[in-house]
């Protein structure tokens, strides 16, 4: 008989004997596998359907053109442009839209009930669509197609009657708004607010594919960089003292820039949009305010004409036109869905799902095959003696672990494949892309179940290799002491107490503390937990010991060594479990840690209101304060601009991720200057009755916390912009102090005030004359309200808006779509109460979002904890058949069992605690170094409600886990413990 087939021979029999162990083993492996088909199936689905999903994008035309415009202007396909490709020979068709940028909500019926609250509902709703907000909405499309373009899944196309108020929606924006046909829509943008019918609704791919740059996009405001250059004069300005221009001559001069100008928030996508409103162009122009310009040519192309015989004929024309035009077919578009953020997350989640996965095989093979060895030492002796060499020890070790991941990778996409199925039907809303079992499913499970199979067999098999032959003749005993425990956990406390210090001690460069975190801190975290375990079993069984066996009603003495006892066991259960619940635990922590700096604070009024995109005459200001919830002595006028920095040629500050700040300017006596100021702001750099002076002086700011630790300017310095409305001018302002300004975040996105960009470095205060002077700001605009008690916000927003609609019809200039006429102005109320319930509630949704992996982790993990209380009562049964003889009842025996799986439970949450704490403090302090954080200074909050569900549901997994052993221990008779107990020994 050759070595491998006696190899063979004695893991089957191993398999044979303990089936209860190679049956939990295997369902841990499935539990595993099911998870990573359940998250890959999705990223299956996509890429299974990009051929299908390019064919829906361009629906019946083969080509799309698209004009390609420089970064912040809105490119437009013009007149000549479209009669050319419309007396092509080999057009078929031509359909030009405009695609322009609304919101979109659906006109409620008597009979509907009361709708839940969402964050975007609480901040968007109705309102017109701003440059800080992105684009949830549909993207409103004007089309003269006479056919629809997509297949209509139910109603009717678009009639040809241009004066029809219907529109159709695309799929997607049906499915998200909860519009049917026959539902009533109001569209509004910040020219006019229409109600429309829905008449139809189309078919269209859930994800716009990335087909170039960013369109009509204005700009997110960064990044940061030198200034770019500008006229003589302006050079000329720059040799000198760099004052800013603010005389008569200077406004005259930029006076057709300055007057009456606004920027329209624009669409964000290249190409078609997939979440879409489709209208005739004449009811576009209503809603718009402006007329439509083409900036999509959809065209079909006949029979006898290829793509390449098109694109061969215009290349020459498509580089030439300016804005050059770039053409799109079904190869660009397939290649563009390669890219898209929706397979961008699937395949992030895939790889986090199969890292989860790897894990939990591993220390559920662990496990098994750890204790596989404590009980066969003599077994491995005696073959060793007779015949076999350590490296066929080893070999026995890898192959049980093999086998056993194999048969639980075969029945996990077995398993996998079924879950999928029923569940893509009765529950379709988990998978939005649809559920596919496909060849990514298939390699990373078996990817995982691989690299568990033999992450989990290294040490087991180590041990098993260093078993002596004489070691047959006697019981192994040879566990290191408390001591040893002890030493070792010094030195994993070491390792672990590595990363706070990268993180929050030593002086390093961003970029090498966060390389040095990456590889070294971090994994040093990882380690110092794997070394700290042993420590904290020994800790968690004589602290907790006590508790639990006065909970159970038990003698102490009888768990006092339980755990201990058989420390690798333990060790490999408590890891087990600790790897979703620590993961968990850093989650929650870290999430809810983040947040704090984002939450508005009480310096914020009640309300900021902007009245867009006209703003209010001088004699309409004090109708704000009439308005029936308004305090009318809180009532703060605001001129606010989002202008770019002036660094003057030098580098920006590291840290500085967009180039543009929201500069606010406020009267400094009214905000600052009372006992109880509007603006409760607290001072972190100088204070607050120097600002007061050197505001009321001219040419001062005051800058938030968040904005120094990007930049590391201090009070002193200059701050220098460039203004929007007269781009050759420079306006400096000296810091004078630096406050605190939690939240200003999120009240800036959604209100307004980010006019010309997406994303904004900071909040600015300056005085009210200066910004307004030296921005060339001609109208009031803004207000910040403080409210009255118990006062309506939505009737003092529909008094506000009645204000706003004074000024219904008047023109204005809009620097990226001509002259508008605003039908409709509006008066977006921004309340600080729904901005805190929409951060919450948004906030909750994505930490519980992340959370939901780690917890389906810690399910699968708890079959160790079965695999360690099986094993515990099979290598115990003779020592309960013992103490039954001695006069304890089943019931003592089953709760000395419980007593057991429940410490486990402790140790694990003890474990748990102490990594997801230091793991979430050490996340938030990384934050500030990452570029991506800009909330101020870190705040570290621990949500004890959030982890005591995962705690609970520890615990509650561990008492499941020691119900089966108990029930069998508790029935069986002591005469038959005895006898088992003498056999198996």
């Amino acid at each position: 008989m050759s070595s491998w087939q006696l190899i063979t021979k004695l893991v089957i029999s191993q398999l044979r004997l303990h089936p209860t162990r190679a049956v939990i083993t295997t369902l841990g492996v499935i539990a595993s596998t099911c998870a990573v088909v359940w998250v890959v199936s999705g990223y299956d689905a996509l890429v299974s359907k990009f051929d299908e999903n390019a064919g829906k994008y361009l629906g019946r035309y083969d080509v799309l053109v698209v004009p390609n415009g420089p970064p912040g202007t809105v490119a437009t396909v013009d007149q000549d442009t479209i009669v050319a490709f419309r007396n092509d020979a080999g057009v078929l068709e031509l359909n030009p839209i405009s695609q322009t940028r609304a919101s979109v909500a659906r006109i409620a019926k008597p009979d509907d009930g009361p709708t839940e609250e969402s964050s975007l509902g609480l901040v968007v709703g109705n309102r017109p669509p701003v440059f800080g907000a992105p684009p949830i909405d549909p993207t409103l499309v004007s089309t003269p197609a006479i056919e629809e373009p997509y297949e209509l899944t139910a109603g009717q196309w678009l009639p040809e009657d241009e004066n029809a108020n219907v529109a159709v929606l695309s799929s997607k924006a049906a499915e998200r708004l909860n519009i049917g046909i026959g539902d009533d829509v109001l569209v509004t943008t910040l020219a006019n607010q229409v109600a429309l019918r829905i008449v139809g609704i189309v078919e269209q791919v859930a994800d716009t594919p990335s087909i170039g740059g960013r369109g009509g996009r204005r700009g997110t405001g960064g990044p940061p960089g030198n200034r770019s250059p500008h006229t003589k004069a302006t050079e000329q300005n720059r040799t000198g003292l760099r004052k800013k221009v603010t005389g008569s001559d200077s406004r005259k001069a930029n006076e057709q820039t300055q007057s009456d100008k606004f920027t329209l928030p624009t669409a964000f996508a290249q190409g078609v949009a997939t979440n879409a409103i489709y209208v005739r162009p004449q009811l576009a122009d209503l809603i718009n305010g402006f007329a439509s310009q083409p900036n999509v040519l959809q065209i079909a192309l006949r029979d006898t004409v290829t793509v390449d015989q098109f694109r061969h004929a215009w290349e020459t024309r498509f580089g030439g036109d300016r804005p050059s035009l770039s053409l799109v077919d079904f190869s660009a578009v397939r290649e563009g869905l390669k890219s898209t953020r929706s397979v961008s997350s699937q395949r992030s989640q895939a790889w986090a799902a199969t890292g989860m996965a790897s894990m939990a095989a591993i220390f559920i093979i662990f496990s098994t095959l750890s204790m596989g060895v404590s009980e066969r030492v003599r077994e491995f002796a005696m073959l060793r003696a007779i015949a076999l060499e350590r490296s066929h020890i080893a070999a026995i070790i890898a192959m049980e672990s093999v086998v056993l991941a194999l048969i639980g990778w075969v029945g996990g996409l077995v398993a996998g494949g079924l879950l999928v199925m029923i569940g893509s039907q009765i529950l379709p809303g988990l998978f939005n892309s649809g559920s596919v079992l496909g060849w990514t499913s298939v390699g990373l499970s078996g990817l995982t179940v691989l690299v568990g199979a033999l992450g989990a067999a290294i040490f087991p098999a180590w041990r098993a290799t260093h078993i002596a032959p004489l070691e047959a003749m006697s019981q192994r005993n040879n566990l290191p002491t408390v001591r040893t425990w002890f030493l070792i956990g010094i030195i994993g406390l070491a390792l672990s107490a590595i990363t706070p210090t990268v993180v929050f001690f030593l002086p390093m460069a961003n970029r090498t503390r966060v390389l040095g975190y990456s590889l070294f801190a971090y994994p040093a975290l990882f380690v110092g937990m794997l070394l700290l375990t042993p420590l904290i079993v020994v800790i968690s069984e004589r602290l907790f010991g006590p508790i639990v066996t006065w909970i159970l009603r038990l003698n102490s003495r009888m768990v006092k060594t339980q755990l201990t006892g058989n420390m690798w066991r333990t060790v490999g259960a408590t890891l087990a479990l600790s790897i979703g619940l620590g993961l968990y635990t850093s989650t929650q922590t870290w999430g809810y840690s983040m947040l704090q700096p984002f939450l508005p604070g009480d310096w914020l009024p009640d309300m900021l209101v902007a009245f867009h995109p006209i703003g209010v005459d001088e004699e309409d200001i004090p109708r704000i304060g009439e308005v029936d919830g308004v305090d009318p002595d809180q009532v703060l006028p605001l001129s606010i601009e989002q202008s770019r920095f002036d660094w003057q040629g030098d580098q920006a500050p590291e840290g500085l991720k967009h180039d543009n700040a929201v500069i606010v300017g406020l009267d400094p006596s009214g905000a600052f200057g009372c006992s109880d100021p509007f603006l409760k702001l607290d001072f972190v750099d100088g204070d607050q009755e120097t600002a007061l002076k050197e505001l009321s002086k001219g040419d001062a700011c005051v800058i938030a916390q968040d904005f120094q630790m990007l930049t590391g300017m201090q009070v002193g310095q200059v701050l220098r912009f460039t203004p929007p409305n007269a781009p050759n001018e420079t306006v400096q302002y000296k810091i004078v102090g630096v406050v605190a300004l939690p939240g200003w975040q999120w009240v800036t996105k959604f209100s307004g005030v980010r006019r010309h960009f997406v994303r904004t470095s900071s909040i600015v205060f300056a005085s009210f004359a200066d910004v307004r002077n030296d921005f060339h700001l001609t109208k009031p605009e803004f207000f910040w309200l403080n409210l009255e008690p118990d006062a309506s916000l939505t009737l003092v927003e529909e008094q506000l808006q009645k204000i706003a609609e004074r000024k219904s019809g008047t023109s204005f200039r809009s620097d990226n779509f001509g002259e508008v006429v605003a039908y409709r102005p509006f008066a977006r109320a921004t309340a600080t109460s729904n901005v805190m319930k929409a951060i919450r509630i948004r906030a909750n949704d994505m930490i519980w979002g992340m959370s939901y992996l780690p917890l389906v982790t810690l399910m699968i993990m708890s079959l160790a904890v079965v695999n360690t209380v099986v094993a515990s009562v099979r290598s115990r049964t003779w020592e309960f058949g013992v103490m039954r003889a001695v006069g304890l009842t089943s019931g003592q025996l089953v709760r000395l069992i419980m007593a057991e799986s429940l410490l486990i439970g402790f140790a694990a949450c003890t474990l748990s605690l102490t990594f997801g704490l230091i793991a979430g403090w050490c996340g938030v302090g990384m934050a500030q170094f990452g570029g991506h954080f800009f909330g101020g200074a870190a705040q570290f909050v621990i949500p004890w409600k959030n982890l005591a569900i995962g705690f609970g549901i520890t615990f509650a997994l561990c008492i499941l886990a020691a119900v089966w052993p108990s029930i069998r221990i508790g029935k069986a008779e002591t005469l038959a413990l005895l006898q088992a107990g003498r056999g198996s020994t």
